[in-house]
């Protein structure tokens, strides 16, 4: 048996070929003198052959390139230079549960219950919540390929009653947005199943009502993804962390609650087991109201938090 146990670094985890833009994205956050993250900032996810770059989203025959506006090409090298091999670590390392510890272990995740929020009067300053609004566009909610759904459009006056709670308190947005290339979608996995939708530049794509007053790259982080769940989200938020914010709840919101928004609260509730993962019943949705229930009831039952 080996002596040493590889690490896996968010940031470093190869994902295809563009795992080099993907390090060159998340190395672009940066926070501000105020403590605050700097909000212009922009992802977009590709399939193979995904590169960096510096310039504004741009599209090759590769596919989406992953895009920060703000970092310098300088940085993104840098990134791009940094070995895509996982860095053992040895048993001794502070970081690697010892055999002697991990009966403990298992009985504390067996007893693991989510922490209580902090109450924002006495929050320090670089404590924050985060907050993730999947998908809410205009092809997911009304007039748009998959047509009018009363479940959707319902929820608009509460999402941005709470979007703008999270900005007003110095809180962290991201929004998501499902971008699809007209030219390449029906030849992907989940094009075969699903008619071409989101596709950039059109209407389908843009946010839905009030909210798109609230969800824009200078008030918020927008995160372009070519598939359900997005994978750049883990690396993006452990990039806040290591700038010194505090997260101290990440909260769901958008649609489809039992689709899209689904795949991005198990992904960010597998890298961050420690977390306060939280759902609010009025703003988000799915095809039906019995459907969203459902989910959220088994959600809830993972150990989720669910404001009904």
């Amino acid at each position: 048996m080996s002596n040493s146990v590889p690490r896996r670094d968010f940031v470093r985890e190869a994902i295809g070929a563009g795992a080099a833009g993907l390090m060159g994205a998340a190395a672009g956050l940066t926070v501000g003198a105020s403590g605050a993250l700097s909000p212009a900032i922009a992802f977009a996810e590709g399939g193979e052959g995904g590169a960096a770059s510096a310039a504004a989203v741009t599209r090759d025959a590769a596919g989406l390139s992953y895009v920060n506006t703000n970092l310098p090409a300088a940085a993104i090298a840098e990134a791009a230079a940094v070995p895509a091999d996982d860095t053992a670590l040895t048993p001794a390392d502070p970081e690697i549960p010892q055999v002697a510890d991990i009966a403990a272990t298992e009985a504390s995740w067996k007893c693991y219950a989510a922490p209580s929020p902090t109450p924002l009067s006495v929050k320090a300053d670089n404590v924050k919540r985060l907050l993730v609004v999947v998908d809410y566009q205009n092809d997911f909610v009304d007039g748009g390929v998959f047509g009018h759904i009363e479940p959707a459009i319902a929820i608009e006056d509460a999402l941005y009653d709470v979007v703008k709670s999270y900005q007003d308190a110095g809180d962290i947005v991201i929004y998501t947005q499902d971008t699809h290339p007209a030219d390449t979608y029906p030849y992907t996995r989940e094009g075969q199943f699903n008619p071409p939708h989101c596709i950039p530049g059109t209407r389908g794509w843009e946010i839905y009502g009030r909210v798109a007053e609230l969800l824009t790259p200078e008030k918020a982080i927008q995160v372009k993804k070519p598939t359900y769940g997005s994978r750049n989200l883990p690396s993006i938020v452990q990039n806040i962390m290591d700038q010194g914010i505090a997260i101290e709840s990440i909260e769901f919101a958008g649609v489809s609650t039992t689709c899209r928004v689904l795949h991005n609260a198990i992904i960010l509730y597998n890298f961050f087991p420690d977390l306060m993962m939280i759902f609010d019943a009025r703003t988000t949705a799915s095809y039906t109201d019995e459907k969203t229930y459902e989910q959220l009831k088994e959600l809830e039952g993972w150990g989720f938090v669910i404001k009904w």
